[in-house]
């Protein structure tokens, strides 16, 4: 319930830090904090805590400007104190994770009179693991010393890694340095990286003897302490992938508040996609053979394990002979060769290995039953394997324990124990690919997406299995909506042609949300025009239309000091770049030249020293970049940001929705479009003061149908049609 205190609690707090900060009002923060307020204060528990009502979500799209951080905060912080529940930020973007915790968040503790506790969270992979970095530092490349090492994915290190890790062993225990990689003063080589630090399945936890200095657990403790965490997308879905609670406080005591929401459902596609190389798969199994014969040695001579391990060795020669006829049959049933490309069925593959794959698509969703068949029996080898290697890693945690029929000795049980753990865990993720291969989806519902790609190499070839859902709306829903006490979802870009369909479809939203789109502060038709030259070339005609552009580039660069210019295609931004004239040439940074944050840094320096300076990007510049002021004035988009055709999961989705009698291109592609050009135009305008131009140059935005309703979509920026 929002009670009166609560409601008082809020208002004064927006009112001091407007004072405090000297800053105006903005009619569409305001909404957005009475909206969240409403939400929030409508819940209602029981005496516990625990929540009544409906579960539902709010939904509040708020461009650029309107202070989104502010409105959720001033809002969300008070009622998850009033009730009694963690407040979790999530951010798609370590860039805006990183503002929230060192900007955003202690300015508002500062001016606003709020009293809470905040703390970024971070998954196991960004802290540093003693018990691995003193083996990386122990190792005297004794092959004894090493055998329990060889099977992790990462296994030894080089030797030129050792005074890396003895620097940071020496910070660390000198507390110079509390284990956080983004905390160490150098960049670190990932392989570098990978050596010293652990996930779930390998870490020991509290029979770690390290467990008391562990720096991840240390963090742990500000985690518990904190009223607001905050987090990332891929770090909440990988904690709902374990149950939830695991890393993070559980859904059901928490309320969530996911800025840069749109890029949501699809993170968790990601979370819950399964693939792996068949050869890859047996090249794994026989250094997993090897591991337990090394392991033998090590086991007690009396001890039942034994004839665990040996039957571990006996049930991977069984899977060796399934894989190879799946390899087979595979290369001889499938059409590899097919020319059908409607749905996806031969993208084009990306960088240097376009001629060295092919891919395989399986209509609908649906394996021909003699592959299902064989997926069906790896899948019965692959649990009994995940069930042998839970059985050797439960004694390798007793032995720790030191239980009197532990199989290992507590020395060796801390040895052994990670390379189990990340046996066990391999082993969980290919019974996952299995069941999924050999698996029929639920009827009346999205099929899930199936595909094969095919690489040949000079001396050797491989076929890889991908699978993935078409759709995260159940996952969302089962997993996060119908658990959370509460979720806010915000962003600037959440509606597509105006209304907020797509998003609700893809991320299964409950029923009853509450959906507001609030007044942006900028007056778009007074500092910003949309241009709309008059093209000659369809950009269905690639090389005609990247001609074009060469022909009128030029005169929309000339007198614009700052320019950003995206592109969908890496080859027709580099042919452009071509065709421009050199002095054009010689002021152009493309992505391709460095790294984003350098481009972006070196952009900077260009225009801070009064010199022209243009950008040439592609779809990771038209969003997430922050260029206000002189900085940029003037975005050129060379067309409609349409997808490409070719990937498995859009090209299931369509068909899927084609079936059901719909128009895929309308209900997919344009909407998804259309969102994408709006965050490419939101570039332009990142503060009241800034103002320019956006240039379109695509003429379907004026002929086609669907143009006008991708245009209407857009800012209010006053129109000039050439």
């Amino acid at each position: 319930m929002l009670t009166d205190d609560v409601k008082t609690e809020i208002q004064s707090a927006y009112s001091k830090f407007l004072s405090q900060k000297d800053y105006k009002s903005r009619y569409g923060q305001r909404q957005m904090i009475a909206e969240f307020a409403r939400y929030l204060g409508g819940i209602e528990s029981d005496s516990k805590g625990t929540r009544k009502s409906k579960h539902k979500v709010c939904v509040v799209e708020a461009g650029t400007g309107t202070g989104k951080t502010l409105g959720y905060c001033i809002s969300a912080i008070p009622l998850a104190l009033n009730h009694n529940k963690k407040l979790i930020i999530s951010t798609a973007t370590t860039a805006l994770q990183e503002q929230i915790v060192s900007k955003d968040l202690p300015d508002i503790v500062k001016n606003s009179g709020l009293k809470f506790k905040f703390a970024l969270a971070k998954g196991r992979g960004r802290y540093l693991c003693l018990s691995k970095l003193e083996a990386q530092m122990a190792d005297d490349g004794s092959e004894q010393e090493s055998l329990p090492l060889f099977m992790m994915d990462n296994g030894l290190g080089s030797p030129d890694y050792k005074p890396l890790y003895q620097t940071m062993f020496a910070a660390y225990a000198n507390q110079q340095w509390d284990g956080d990689r983004d905390k160490w003063p150098d960049n670190i080589e990932t392989k570098a990286w990978s050596l010293i630090t652990t996930d779930n399945q390998q870490c020991s936890n509290r029979r770690c003897s390290y467990f008391h200095s562990c720096s991840y657990y240390e963090s742990r403790k500000l985690l518990e302490d904190a009223d607001v965490v905050v987090a990332n997308h891929d770090l909440i879905l990988a904690d709902l992938s374990l149950g939830g609670g695991v890393v993070l406080p559980a859904p059901d005591e928490s309320i969530y508040v996911f800025d840069e929401a749109h890029h949501l459902a699809d993170k968790a596609l990601g979370h819950f996609a399964v693939h792996s190389p068949l050869k890859g798969c047996q090249t794994w199994l026989k250094q997993a053979a090897k591991l337990f014969a090394e392991l033998l040695p090590y086991i007690k001579p009396s001890s039942r394990l034994r004839a665990t391990v040996e039957e571990i060795s006996t049930i991977t020669r069984p899977i060796h002979t399934e894989i190879d006829d799946l390899y087979l049959r595979m290369e001889q049933s499938l059409d590899w060769d097919s020319s059908e490309d409607r749905y996806g069925q031969r993208p084009s593959p990306t960088g240097q290995q376009r001629d060295n794959q092919v891919l395989y698509r399986f209509s609908e969703g649906v394996v021909p039953d003699e592959l299902k068949s064989i997926a069906s029996e790896l899948l019965k080898l692959f649990i009994s394997l995940c069930r042998l290697v839970d059985e050797v890693n439960n004694d390798i945690i007793r032995s720790m324990d030191e239980k009197s029929d532990a199989s290992l000795s507590k020395e060796d049980g801390e040895r052994w124990f990670p390379v189990i753990g990340s046996t066990l865990s391999r082993v969980q993720s290919y019974q996952d690919l299995w069941r999924f291969f050999s698996t029929d989806d639920v009827k009346g519902q999205p099929p899930s997406a199936r595909w094969a790609l095919k690489k040949i190499f000079d001396n050797h070839e491989d076929i890889e299995l991908y699978g993935s859902p078409l759709m995260a709306d159940s996952l969302l829903y089962s997993r996060l909506w119908s658990k959370c006490y509460a979720a806010l979802l915000t962003s600037a870009t959440l509606t597509s042609l105006g209304n907020f369909n797509r998003l609700t479809n893809k991320s299964g939203l409950p029923d009853d949300s509450v959906y507001l789109s609030v007044t942006s502060p900028f007056n778009y038709s007074e500092v910003a025009t949309l241009r709309l030259p008059s093209m000659k070339s369809d950009p269905g005609n690639s090389a005609a239309h990247t001609e074009e552009l060469i022909e009128l580039f030029p005169d929309f660069i000339k007198e614009q000091q700052g320019t950003l210019a995206l592109f969908s295609s890496r080859k027709q931004m580099n042919d452009v770049l071509a065709g421009l004239p050199e002095e054009l040439r010689a002021q152009t940074i493309t992505q391709d030249d460095m790294s984003k944050q350098e481009v972006i840094k070196e952009h900077k320096r260009k225009i801070d020293d009064g010199d022209t300076s243009i950008i040439f990007g592609l779809a990771s510049f038209a969003e997430g970049i922050d260029l206000p002021g002189e900085y940029l004035t003037n975005v050129l988009i060379a067309k409609i940001p349409f997808a490409v055709p070719n990937d498995p999961i859009e090209a299931g989705l369509s068909e899927w929705i084609e079936s059901r009698g719909g128009n895929p291109f309308m209900e997919i592609t344009v909407p998804e479009a259309s969102t994408k050009l709006i965050q490419a135009c939101g570039r332009l305008l990142r503060s009241e003061g800034d103002y320019g131009q956006v240039t379109l140059f695509d003429s379907r935005l004026v002929t086609r149908r669907y143009g006008k309703m991708i245009l209407d979509s857009l800012p209010p920026f006053q129109r000039k049609y050439e």
